[in-house]
């Protein structure tokens, strides 16, 4: 890359490592740019690991159990004592890794390290815990079974390698997972979880040595275990295609075909990566073009390179209606050869290659994406600047080593797999170092329009936002027109009276930025993100997509199909399922009854005029806020707001009236629902408050107390009955009165059992709130959670933008956390009694028919 560009290069790690005596790495980068710190254990042993017992689950398992209980510590007390640090601890399992993570402010760090060292070196696998997890693993495998994304990943995988043993299901199969028994899970973990295959990674406002002496007290006596070496199986060369598919209950085929490439660390590897990006990866690529947008034989295709630390799979992937699949397939095809035979443009190449930056860029604007960058590369390739190295090779790439990839690996004529899942009775033919601060003080200025502009500077990554909100969403609709303005909403990404959608998508693309749009229950948005030099850039397309979009009719039809669709796989989801009958059943007539995604009728019957109708209406200055965030100066960018916007229409803001009367009585009532998925799903749901009354500190510190794995929810529910795999708490929160909701997954048989145990608790609450422990650690979590979630510039834009717009002010973060410290127990108790009530509650129950 050349030219404005040459300013921007990938930060250097900054990182050491130091080895114990044991063989115990830890990895620590020093990053005082925010109060936060991000804490991982990496264990070099996932699912391919697994020997004899390959296709168990035992990973998988194991990452379980280890919250279960430790030396020190039981399974409360363990997410207990994060959260009381405001901490936040979680976990996941991969083909050949698993990742116990904490993300805390840096004030908790020392503690919240010992419980993470705690956690990986020292648990205990309690045998009264390992039954009831297994009957949680049980309901985690059956809810994959009822989702299509799950589903047709396993059945890729089990196609594209029969040797590699990445065939097998991560989460196992259920007959070989019911064979296990806790000892041999625990002789695994004292196999797999030696110090010299552990190693720790620790990114924050925090001093190295400090970190390193802690480690080393809490687990520096760990003793090396021995390990039989893992020799994984060579996939022999496909011959032909690998085809299989299976019948779903959905009303989308999904469709994927897979290539086979080498591992991460082949040099080849960045020429993949850019030739799946050319062809698949975004508005602007060859497949959305042509597949999507003229052809209109799908409603989403893309392609990506899955490239593990063994060889991996370069995959393409359709959605789309059953008669159109087989078209769909030929026409990617015909694509992957065009490709393959007329090579690419200069400007196809140069878009991808800003787009790695940007995408490499972004892992690093918080402590856990650059404390997993660093796990990741140390993992893969033992070189921390993996991801740097990756991004040089990416801009000495030139059009002739995609050329090169693209004969070597996209072999037509045979030599790929292909699956499918069908609808049911739908069966288809197939076809042949520290970074800089930033600045916490936000410019606040309205512009003649009336349009609030808010300005952030922040220097740590070389990045740029610009981002839009008005008010509008289901307020803005009926029953009738339910789904206009998410509609309305994603045209504006598309035609404008300047430049087609493929032309503004190129523009924004091809130097690494992107555009998109958002939708609410009160708000909509659209926003541009772009690399420093092209801040000028972002501001120009977001006015010119605001002010000036084409709303072309065939467009508008084009899209209505692929909304319906979206309609369509929402219907797939047992959640979904049950949370729209909820909302009917909470707001009745009001706009919350509604769908952001409208009706397959109501998208249907919707026409150009309504949507240039609504735009007219919601895309005015005293009805909008924008945000200008990142890498930049504020009077550059405050005067290229006002020069680009001076034409946007002033008016007042929208739904200034409260529409609470038009809500229905609720006196504890009920739905009941039926569906053909293996899972059962729980909803209570009790109306609230608008977003603006004095109870939501309160109600927040409920929704805390109830939400994760140190939740008396989680304990009784999921842990002591083992009745459940999610379990929890959520908010709907408006200018009209929102909801709490209670929320559990379950198996058909203990529906009756679940709903008693979850009324049981609830009543707990409004008869006794939280204890003070409780309350305290919820009192933490919520605090703890703030200062990570906002510690990037751009989420704490977005959340200055939403608040603005819904009244609360732009400062509202920071005068809401005085207020949650400032809560008392009896206050929050007073709070539950107040709405947690059976006259204020509707239940929807969902299970199989």
């Amino acid at each position: 890359m050349s030219g404005r560009y040459d300013a921007i290069t990938f930060p250097e790690t900054a990182a050491q490592v130091v080895t114990l005596g044991n063989g115990l790495e830890i990895i620590v980068k020093e990053d005082h740019s925010a109060p936060v710190v991000s804490l991982q254990a990496w264990c070099r042993s996932g699912s391919i690991h697994e020997g004899e017992w390959l296709g168990a689950g035992m990973s998988h398992y194991l990452e379980h159990m280890l919250f279960k209980g430790s030396e020190k510590r039981g399974a409360a007390e363990i997410a207990q004592a994060v959260q009381e640090e405001g901490g936040y601890i979680n976990a996941y399992t991969s083909f050949d890794r698993t990742v116990y993570w904490i993300d805390a402010p840096a004030s908790g760090m020392k503690n919240c390290l010992e419980v993470l060292c705690d956690v990986v070196g020292r648990a205990t696998l309690p045998s009264d815990e390992f039954d009831s997890e297994r009957e949680v693993i049980r309901r985690e495998i059956a809810m994959g079974e009822d989702n299509p994304d799950q589903v047709i990943s396993k059945l890729l995988f089990r196609t594209a390698y029969t040797a590699h043993p990445c065939r097998f299901p991560v989460i196992g199969h259920l007959d070989l997972f019911n064979q296990l028994s806790r000892d041999d899970l625990y002789d695994y973990y004292r196999r797999q979880y030696s110090p010299d295959n552990l190693f720790f990674v620790v990114v924050g406002a925090v001093d190295r040595d400090e970190v390193v002496d802690l480690i080393s007290q809490e687990i520096g006596d760990l003793e090396r275990k021995p390990r039989a070496p893992v020799n994984l199986p060579v996939e022999a060369p496909i011959h032909g295609i690998r085809d299989e598919s299976v019948s779903f209950p959905t009303e989308l085929y999904r469709g994927r075909l897979s290539w086979p490439i080498p591992e991460v660390s082949d040099k080849r590897i960045p020429a993949i990566d850019v030739m799946a990006d050319i062809l698949g990866d975004g508005r602007s690529s060859r497949l959305f073009r042509e597949i999507r947008e003229k052809k209109q034989l799908a409603h989403s295709v893309g392609s990506y390179a899955y490239t593990p630390s063994f060889p991996g799979q370069l995959v393409f992937s359709f959605d789309t209606e059953s008669d159109k699949a087989e078209a769909a397939e030929v026409a990617i095809l015909e694509e992957l050869e065009n490709l393959r035979t007329g090579g690419v443009l200069e400007q196809e190449l140069k878009r991808s290659k800003r787009q790695a930056l940007s995408s490499q860029l972004s892992t690093l604007t918080d402590m856990r994406g650059q404390a997993s960058d660093i796990g990741s590369n140390w993992i893969l390739t033992r070189n921390l600047e993996t991801t740097a190295d990756y991004v040089k090779a990416i801009e000495a790439l030139e059009a002739s080593d995609i050329a090169e990839v693209a004969e070597e690996f996209l072999t037509l004529q045979g030599g790929y797999s292909r699956v499918a899942l069908v609808p049911e009775q739908k069966a288809v033919p197939k076809a042949g170092r520290s970074s800089p601060g930033r600045s916490e003080s936000i410019r606040r200025v309205t512009i003649e329009s009336g349009l609030t502009v808010l300005l952030l500077e922040d220097r740590r990554v070389p990045f740029v936002h610009a981002n839009a909100a008005f008010r509008g969403g289901v307020l803005a609709e009926d029953h009738s027109s339910c789904g206009l303005t998410r509609l309305m909403a994603r045209l504006l990404t598309k035609d404008t009276r300047q430049r087609s959608a493929d032309a503004l998508a190129d523009a924004i693309e091809s130097v690494g930025g992107g555009i998109a749009a958002s939708i609410g229950n009160n708000t909509f948005g659209l926003g541009t993100y772009a690399l420093r030099p092209d801040l000028n850039l972002a501001i120009d397309l977001l006015g010119e997509t605001l002010l000036e979009p084409a709303f072309l009719s065939e467009v508008v039809d084009r899209e209505k199909q692929f909304q319906i669709a979206q309609i369509k796989a929402e219907a797939d989801r047992p959640f979904s399922v049950a949370m729209k009958e909820l909302r009917r059943g909470l707001f009745g007539d009001h706009p919350y009854g509604l769908e952001a995604s409208g009706t397959e009728e109501s998208v249907a019957a919707m026409d150009q005029s309504e949507i240039v109708a609504i735009h007219q209406k919601l895309v005015r200055g005293g009805n909008g806020v924008l945000a200008v965030v990142g890498d930049l100066d504020l009077d550059e960018a405050e005067a290229q707001v006002r020069s680009r916007f001076e034409s946007l229409p002033s008016g007042d803001r929208v739904f200034t009236q409260s529409r609470a009367s038009e809500m229905p009585s609720l006196e504890g009532s009920h739905s009941e629902l039926t569906h053909d998925k293996e899972q059962a799903v729980l909803l209570i749901g009790f109306r609230t408050v608008p977003i603006e009354h004095p109870d939501n500190p309160a109600l927040e510190l409920i929704d805390e107390a109830c939400s994760d794995m140190a939740s008396r929810l989680f304990i009784r529910i999921r842990e002591e009955l083992g009745l459940a795999y999610s379990v929890g708490t959520t908010r709907l929160l408006g200018f009209d009165p929102g909801a709490i909701i209670f929320y559990v997954s379950t198996s058909p048989e203990k529906l009756d059992l679940v709903e008693a145990e979850m009324l049981d608790e609830i009543g707990l609450l409004t008869k006794s709130g939280l204890d003070l422990e409780e309350f305290k650690r919820a009192q933490a979590s919520w605090l703890g959670r703030e200062v990570i979630q906002l510690q990037g510039a751009r989420e704490l834009a977005g959340r200055a933008v939403v608040d603005e717009l819904v009244g609360l002010g732009w400062d509202n973060y920071q005068s809401t956390p005085d207020l949650v410290r400032g809560l008392q127990p009896a206050a929050v108790h007073e709070i539950a009694a107040k709405y947690l009530t059976e006259g204020n509650r509707f239940t929807v129950r969902l299970t199989t028919s």
